[in-house]
């Protein structure tokens, strides 16, 4: 019988691209991270690599012999993958997951052999988790991260923070071992800002604290993203969403489109001027004047809100 061949290509371009929208309603500026994705489809039932990784056996030996490669394949490869995709309704629940363009959370069921998480790429043949950067066309996240630590500039300690963003009085030093779970910038603090040097991009909670560390005093980031850490919640818009005032009048010709992202940071009941009837809407966080209707958005990380009473 004829074997099935080993699909195996070079990703054409990245399928998600984010970029900062700004809109400005009434001298305030609501900004918001948009994701956009090319079509999915064409990615169905593969995995892209984030690193050059050899293929195992289901014990866990390096094969040299697979589908007519010598069973090393290179960063940027898309390969077929053994299993079916599973839903999830939480990020952390799982040790890999992704989402799809409408943030609904799914995972692929991976094997642990010695230790070590594989996917079961069909034929006898598996490759680490932990090389895999898409599957299905999504970006990867994992829930936690092993690091080692290192000292940045000229500085002989590392800064902690605490999840107001307040420099903690404890520091690490470089060449620890740590655990990341999560994923965040200065400005999800909320309204007091980390003082932090320039070249700080982005911070990484320490698994089982609330503890965070600058990426430039990781000696390698993780291959995969981390879920993202906000005080304030996150939610996506489903529909090109109406800005609304606190009395639910519509700010006229301004929409935070579908696909986009936001904070919000308070859940109140306001009454449609319009069908006179109380409907719930969400308060936007670093635009207080802004509101969106529940209906048109859904949470997507941070606490979640608790809803007035009825």
């Amino acid at each position: 019988m004829r074997k099935k061949k080993l699909f195996i290509s070079i990703a054409a371009g990245i399928l998600a691209a984010t970029s900062i929208s700004t809109v400005t309603i009434d001298g305030y500026q609501a900004h918001a991270a948009q994701t956009t994705n090319q079509d999915e489809n064409n990615e169905q039932g593969t995995l892209v690599l984030n690193h050059k990784t050899r293929v195992y056996n289901k014990k866990g030996q390096k094969v040299y012999s697979y589908l007519r490669t010598n069973g090393l394949l290179q960063k940027g490869s898309s390969i077929q993958y053994a299993g079916k995709v599973q839903t999830t309704t939480d990020a952390m629940a799982e040790r890999y997951s992704f989402h799809d363009s409408n943030w609904n959370w799914f995972y692929l069921p991976y094997v642990t052999i010695k230790g070590k998480e594989y996917y079961n790429i069909g034929h006898g043949g598996y490759i680490k988790v932990v090389n895999v950067a898409k599957i299905n066309g999504n970006d990867l996240y994992t829930n936690e991260a092993s690091v080692t630590t290192k000292l940045w500039s000229t500085q002989t300690k590392i800064p902690l923070y605490d999840n107001q963003g307040k420099q903690l009085d404890k520091y690490l030093s470089g060449g620890q071992k740590i655990v990341l779970d999560k994923e965040t910038n200065s400005e999800e603090f909320g309204p007091k800002r980390i003082n932090t040097p320039p070249a700080i991009q982005k911070l990484y909670r320490i698994k089982g604290t609330d503890e965070f560390i600058g990426n430039v005093y990781i000696k390698t980031t993780p291959r995969q993203l981390l879920p993202f850490y906000s005080v304030f919640t996150q939610v996506y818009a489903v529909n090109d969403a109406k800005y609304y005032d606190k009395d639910g009048k519509a700010f006229t010709g301004t929409l935070l489109r579908k696909g986009t992202s936001v904070s919000v940071s308070t859940a109140i009941k306001i009454i449609n001027p319009d069908s006179k009837k109380e409907e719930l809407y969400y308060q936007q966080a670093d635009n207080p004047r802004c509101f969106f209707k529940a209906s048109d958005i859904k949470y997507l990380a941070g606490p979640k809100l608790s809803e007035p009473n009825k």
